[in-house]
């Protein structure tokens, strides 16, 4: 059977350089389109379902919160565990599936139950939501924000002023690069318009704090009111409420006491401040920074991502406040090339092994090439398996 197939080569000779160079093109095309990471993701195929609770209690979140949603997830085809982790003001469930499972298929009909198990939690500020479609090995970018002397931040402090712009510039702007999946927050803190309210004041005026919140919920929204056709124009009648500004939540109506308008500013002090926060983010020991840390979406190519991350950088920070700066200080993208340039390194070392050990016993150097071609030919056949079959080229 060898001999046979060494005959039909050397006759047909045209067509196996044909399909040598079939081999060698897409082989090479493979390599292109591969996913490259430091490490084979091993992670298991899990969807994740965050609940804020803000104020409750572990034991509280246990009975109230996890353990509805728990039931809710148990019969899902393709379940093969459920976890979760009952905190002060949040709840954590960890939905793993079988290998074979697709993720998207998996978050599909956690989300169903999720709804679904609504019905039974208690009132929240926000309802529970799935966490971000990656892995254990997805946080690829880290970065942190600095901030010049004697930059205008509005009034506010610089750590929530740097948070802030993270939040509501930064992020939104990452999140548009392909194969980015999340950007969470680390640092800082989260901007907050408090009502600081008096009461001795609200007793003095015979309110409540019940009157306060119903007030600021209902002048924040603005209304339509369908339109008016006057002459051959249609005129758009709205109610403008929308809080802007510390200005027009002072200048919220309560209630009327003997005659005179009772405001917001009449009860309480208005003003910035920070959320409770129970984390911190340090740079060399030494300050406090605002970071960022960027997920990558579920089975993407590590590299590629990166590269496109960095191209973009350039434009958040053109959009970016005078004085803020953005400061890349991770990215996985390094390791990815430390730890593939060690599998090229010994690749090419064993090769060189070979020829010349083929050298030696053959006493040929042209026989010993001509055997030694196999060795690249059955790596790019293996990358085109590879590439077929959804596998990453890794350590």
């Amino acid at each position: 059977m060898p001999a046979r197939i060494v005959d039909i080569s050397l006759r047909y000779r045209f067509f196996v350089v044909i399909a040598i160079a079939g081999v060698v093109g897409y082989g090479a095309y493979a390599y292109t389109q591969l996913p490259i990471d430091a490490f084979p993701d091993t992670s298991p195929v899990m969807v994740p379902v965050f609940a804020d609770a803000h104020g409750m209690a572990p034991e509280e979140i246990e009975r109230l919160i996890t353990f509805p949603i728990e039931s809710a997830m148990n019969g899902l085809p393709g379940v093969t565990q459920i976890k979760s982790t009952s905190a002060f003001g949040m709840a954590v469930v960890y939905v793993y599936f079988a290998d074979d499972v697709d993720i998207y298929f998996a978050r599909t009909i956690v989300s169903e139950r999720l709804d679904q198990a609504l019905a039974e939690l208690p009132e929240m500020h926000e309802p529970p939501k799935l966490g971000p479609i990656s892995t254990g090995l997805g946080q690829i970018f880290i970065y942190y924000l600095t901030l010049d002397e004697g930059v205008d931040t509005d009034g506010k402090a610089r750590d929530i002023y740097l948070r802030e712009i993270n939040d509501w510039i930064i992020k939104r702007q990452l999140q548009t690069v392909g194969g980015v999946t999340d950007i969470l927050s680390i640092g800082g803190h989260v901007l907050q318009y408090q009502i600081r309210v008096d009461p001795h004041a609200l007793n003095q005026y015979r309110l409540s704090l019940a009157d306060v919140v119903q007030a600021v919920t209902a002048n924040n929204a603005n209304v339509g009111g369908q339109f008016m056709v006057l002459g051959q124009e249609e005129h758009l009648v709205r109610g403008i409420g929308l809080v802007r500004g510390l200005d027009d939540i002072g200048n919220i109506h309560v209630a009327v006491h003997d005659g005179v308008p009772i405001r917001i500013a009449d009860v309480a002090e208005v003003g910035y401040g920070p959320e409770v926060r129970r984390g911190v983010v340090s740079r060399n020991g030494a300050e406090e920074v605002v970071s960022g840390m960027v997920l990558q979406l579920y089975g993407e190519n590590t590299s590629k991502v990166i590269q496109r991350l960095y191209e973009k950088v350039p434009e958040v920070q053109a959009s970016l406040p005078a004085g803020v700066h953005l400061v890349p200080y991770y990215e996985q993208a390094e390791l990815v090339r430390q730890a593939t340039g060690t599998v090229k390194k010994s690749l090419l070392l064993g090769a060189a092994l070979v020829v010349a050990t083929l050298f030696v016993f053959l006493g040929n150097l042209r026989s010993a090439l001509i055997v030694s071609l196999a060795l690249p030919l059955c790596a790019l056949i293996a990358i085109i398996l590879m590439r077929l079959t959804g596998l990453s080229a890794n350590l």
